[in-house]
């Protein structure tokens, strides 16, 4: 099949261009090659030695929406033959297109040195790069630059989907929390601070006893009860270090991808967020392996998170040097909610004057027993997004009564979310019982905030 300016085959498709040469040949070449589940990266070598037999040829494998973003930072880029189609993967946790293949000339802006730059097709995250040259070290020292900056750590924060990102998001959001925001037993609360702050201040005591420099920390509950709070605290407490989060785990390589750049950073922290779904019977061997240290993992604090706690493997629980302290964050007593809701409600800018926030506060605390923080904060959210809805935008009594019936609401949530046969009825009702959003009905009324 000879591949036109139209023609695709299994996605690969090349552009004619009124000055083609060789290389665009040879790229028609190595594309039918790749659609006939040939080897197209030894045809490339093929070709090299019959049109560039001189020149030192490199080969290495990467991420190559890491290599396409990093490459403007270490020299000029003039596309040799560029993809026209790129490849999404719409089952990724993020969305970013990769190109599929590439052909590119590279000027180094630290040597001056031309090179060139071949991405091997394929659909695939990552894949092989050739990188060739006049001067094989020249070539060796751009690979080994273009793999110190793809890893260099821009921002504090980094979040792992696949491959590790600078996140900053992630590091401007958790720069806005602290141990204060957080709703939980007192005595509780400082356990997990002290063992927190604790461990970064121990270095030399961690050597002087023999004992590795690294702790583990396991929060279990149900939730939005507030374990995600916990590690964007713990990241704002110490700003000092990197904050490394995970949200994928899909292949065995990215455990060791993890764990290396977390050596990498140390000291760091490394949070691992639903555990019980990251960790698999597939991934288990290799993420022991990891925790355990066969490298050292000095300096490094793994918090991790789990809503399931009988889904995680016992290898896991049952070892104090991979998880040496396990907290149950659970529902918040009745004293707890009050404090919440005190929290949040002094935050609001539009409350009216004299608006008694201690005895709304203590009426939602009554009347939500089973609530987590986040069903707290939807009760409140809710309450707002009603009055705005009905064009009220100063929070008075009609807030306390819009508070009430959104409790209410979630309260009959909860209650049929026990019972799936329930919910189906509850999604199909005429809205009266729906979770969030009511405009009305027949709830329970709390007391008047502006009461005696």
């Amino acid at each position: 099949m000879q591949l036109s300016s139209e023609a695709r085959t299994n996605g690969f498709a090349i552009t004619e261009s009124p000055d083609r040469d060789w290389r665009h040949d040879a790229m028609n070449r190595i594309l039918r090659c790749a659609s006939e589940d040939g080897s197209p990266i030894h045809l490339l070598f093929e070709i090299l030695n019959e049109h560039a037999p001189d020149v030192s040829t490199h080969t290495f494998y990467q991420d190559r929406t890491d290599v396409r973003r990093t490459l403007p930072r270490l020299c000029e880029i003039r596309p040799v033959v560029q993809s026209p189609v790129e490849h999404t993967d719409d089952t990724a946790d993020f969305i970013e297109p990769r190109p599929v293949y590439g052909w590119w000339e590279l000027t180094d802006h630290e040597t001056g040195a031309v090179l060139n730059l071949f991405a091997i097709p394929n659909l695939n995250d990552s894949g092989y790069f050739v990188l060739w040259g006049d001067d094989g070290e020249t070539c060796k020292s751009f690979i080994t630059r273009l793999h110190k900056e793809m890893n260099a750590v821009h921002h504090r924060c980094r979040r792992f989907l696949g491959t590790w990102k600078d996140d900053p998001e992630l590091d401007e959001e958790a720069s806005k929390v602290s141990w204060s925001d957080i709703v939980l037993p007192a005595e509780q609360i400082a356990d997990i601070r002290g063992t927190i702050d604790q461990f970064f201040t121990s270095k030399e005591v961690f050597r002087t006893i023999g004992f590795p420099w690294r702790r583990g920390i396991l929060l279990i509950g149900p939730p939005g009860t507030g374990k995600t709070m916990v590690c964007k605290a713990a990241a704002a407490a110490h700003p000092e270090v990197p904050f490394l989060y995970v949200g994928d785990v899909r292949h065995n390589g990215s455990l060791q991808q993890i764990f290396k750049h977390a050596r990498e950073s140390a000291p760091c922290i490394l949070a691992f967020e639903d555990m019980d779904g990251l960790v698999s019977d597939a991934n288990r061997t290799y993420f022991l392996n990891e925790l355990d240290g066969f490298r050292n993992n000095d300096g490094i604090l793994i918090i991790a998170s789990s809503n399931y706690p009988k889904r995680i493997d016992e290898a896991l629980l049952k070892r104090p040097s991979r998880f040496d302290r396990v907290y149950h964050i659970g529902l918040p007593a009745k004293a707890e909610r009050a404090e919440y809701c005190r929290r949040f409600l002094n935050k609001l800018p539009n409350l009216v004057p004299g608006f008694d926030i201690e005895k709304l506060s203590d009426n939602v605390a009554q009347f939500t027993e089973g609530f987590t923080p986040a069903f707290l904060k939807e009760a409140f959210l809710a309450a707002m997004l009603q009055l705005a809805h009905e064009g009220h935008t100063t929070l008075d009594e009609r807030y306390a009564n819009a508070v009430g019936e959104q409790v209410e609401a979630l309260r009959k949530y909860l209650k049929k979310a026990k019972n799936p046969d329930d919910m189906a009825d509850m999604l199909a009702s005429s809205g009266d019982e729906s979770m969030g959003f009511r405009r009305g009905g027949n709830s329970r009324r709390f007391g008047d905030p502006f009461d005696d």
